[in-house]
């Protein structure tokens, strides 16, 4: 999990320094730039682009990839070989094919509202020091720097779209955007609920809280007090197993002495009580999913 998060923040500060460079590029007067876009194709498929560019000339998906050292493309099965200072090797998704996927995934998007035109996909590397070895010869990669260069190359390209056509396209995009909504994580991350930790926890260190009187608790390895432990285990639920709780698994996740516990817990919180006496569960406004 520290990886992951260390690499969506890795790749985040990519995203935003390339911006940095698209922003330097000079455009036609019509265009339109949209980053982490997130679109459906069905109700149970979003893909996301990190960088669409919309002008009269193209339409330009950009995938940003901060990578260190060396990176190696394989072509068959497609993947990506990342090889360390250290000798280690990683292996990653193929960037390529994901850009080629996201090309598919938003030429359908685009058939389906009657805009019938094919898309282009460039590759930029964040890390001007990453070296990379076996690159295909049919698909474009770049490093950062050379983006306002690799964009006034495709100024000379044929005219595709109107300005009416872009200001549509724009709104749909606005319109039709989805929310990327990760949570609950265990589902996200392929985690089993069973595997987490339960009880009260502390959120200066995360071990077990002790209840020192009816009001207050403590953490005997930190000696942090808690204020509110039971909304903070809910809240946590909701965030990391599913959007719903019974009484059974409010008493479960907590660590609570019995049902009746539970129950006191969940008709003093915040949540809102659906069903009837045991088929009886709680779900909480939207709010309380969102990161603190």
């Amino acid at each position: 999990m520290q990886k992951q998060l260390y690499r969506i923040g890795a790749g985040y500060s990519g995203e935003c320094n390339v911006d940095s460079y698209i922003e330097r590029t000079q455009f036609p007067q019509v265009m339109k730039i949209f980053t982490d876009v997130h679109l459906c194709n069905s109700p149970k498929f979003t893909f996301q682009i990190d960088t669409l560019i919309i002008t009269e000339r193209y339409v330009l998906i950009i995938e940003v990839k901060t990578l260190k050292d060396s990176v190696r493309f394989i072509p068959n099965p497609p993947h990506l070989v990342q090889v360390l200072e250290t000798g280690d090797e990683v292996v990653l998704d193929c960037p390529v094919y994901q850009i080629e996927s996201n090309k598919s995934n938003l030429d359908e998007w685009l058939r389906r509202r009657g805009i019938h035109l094919k898309t282009l996909g460039l590759l930029v590397l964040a890390n001007p020091n990453t070296k990379v070895i076996d690159t295909p010869n049919d698909f474009p990669i770049i490093y950062k720097k050379q983006i306002p260069f690799y964009l006034q190359k495709l100024r000379s390209a044929e005219r595709i779209l109107t300005i009416g056509k872009i200001e549509e396209l724009s709104e749909l995009l606005h319109a039709e955007q989805q929310q990327f909504n990760p949570f609950p994580l265990c589902s996200y991350y392929h985690i089993q609920p069973e595997d987490l930790r339960k009880g009260l926890l502390c959120s200066n260190c995360h071990g077990q809280l002790q209840q020192k009187n009816r009001e207050t608790w403590y953490c005997q390895r930190c000696s942090k007090k808690a204020e509110d432990p039971y909304n903070d285990g809910i809240r946590d639920w909701f965030k990391l197993v599913k959007n719903s709780m019974t009484s059974r698994e409010c008493r479960s996740f907590l660590n609570l002495k019995d049902g009746n516990a539970a129950y006191y817990i969940l008709s003093k919180s915040t949540l809102i009580k659906q069903g009837k006496f045991k088929s009886a569960f709680y779900i909480a406004d939207s709010r309380i999913n969102r990161p603190r």
